[in-house]
């Protein structure tokens, strides 16, 4: 598979490290978004699937991710609205999509932490795109409740440092959802070799800073807005896909009410599958032919 690379310079010109992987003669473009603790050159199977089927895929790695970071930086959003600054950073990336292929429809696919930034993205920019897709995505209502503890926690240790309370939360919440885990990563895929994977990777796995998960709670807020979230234009096709064992959803109750937001906000576009057994990342699962083919379908169907 064709691989290049470039740096693109963001609003406020930090350098953004972006992958793209062309395919001859595409039919559309699917930009990804990745997640927390993870970065863009993760997707490269999922883009190979993607190329083959005719689909161009462009990823940059975020603020405090991949190469777009330094060693000490990683987690680290920006000195300040470091959230926004990252939703604003996909503006600039499908900016750059639609002047290299001005005339093909563009996908936005987040996954996690990425899929959170499209909700965002949806709201404020919605208009730059011509589809959606949610991958392992939960509602922001549940991070709110921490901020009190995180802003005692930021006064006394600063921005950059990491939090006690999310790693209670994250070991409460991520670590104990798999009886009999071998490792503290395990909810992520039943596939050992992926998770054995992602722990050999140096740029996996590390904790985001103070600063930066409040900059996020701070920003989220908008996507439980019922008024803001009529703002994403009606016709909309979006499609969200989930592992009915991934801790985030809340055994895919904070899904339904995500679909439920967005179909009373006024989408009529909206589809899902959700796969028993299968945990955080779907697209690196045990079974993820299965579900890069679901997507494929969706998005000849969609666009």
């Amino acid at each position: 598979m064709n691989e290049s690379t470039m740096t693109l310079a963001a609003a406020d010109g930090l350098p953004l490290f972006v992958y793209h992987w062309p395919c001859a003669s595409p039919r559309g473009i699917v930009q990804i978004a990745h997640g927390a603790a993870e970065h863009a050159a993760r997707y490269r199977w999922t883009a190979q699937q993607l190329c083959d089927a005719g689909y161009a895929v462009y990823a940059n790695d975020h603020r405090g991710h991949g190469n777009t970071a330094s060693t000490e930086d990683l987690g680290y959003f920006a000195e300040e609205d470091g959230w926004n600054k990252m939703v604003d950073d996909l503006l600039q990336l499908n900016r750059h999509i639609r002047r290299c292929h001005p005339s093909l429809p563009l996908v936005l696919l987040g996954h996690s932490m990425g899929s959170f930034l499209a909700q965002q993205y949806l709201i404020e920019h919605g208009e730059t795109i011509d589809a959606v897709v949610l991958s392992g995505s939960t509602v922001a209502d549940g991070y709110a409740g921490l901020a009190p503890l995180l802003e005692q926690e930021l006064a006394a240790l600063g921005r950059r440092a990491a939090s006690q309370v999310m790693r209670q939360v994250s070991a409460a919440s991520m670590g104990d959802s798999v009886p009999d885990a071998k490792t503290d990563w395990d909810w992520l895929s039943r596939d050992e070799q992926q998770v054995a994977a992602y722990i050999a990777d140096p740029l996996c796995g590390f904790e985001l800073r103070l600063g930066s998960i409040l900059d996020m709670i701070a920003a989220m807020q908008i996507t439980t807005d019922p008024e803001q979230l009529k703002r994403i234009r009606a016709q909309l096709p979006m499609y969200l896909f989930a592992g009915s064992s991934d801790p985030l959803n809340n055994k895919l109750q904070s899904l339904h009410l995500l679909m439920e937001r967005y179909a009373q906000a006024g989408l009529k576009d909206i589809s899902h599958h959700f796969y028993e057994g299968g945990r955080h990342e779907m697209l690196n699962e045990l079974n993820r032919d299965e579900v890069v083919a679901d997507l494929l379908t969706w998005l000849r169907r969609s666009l």
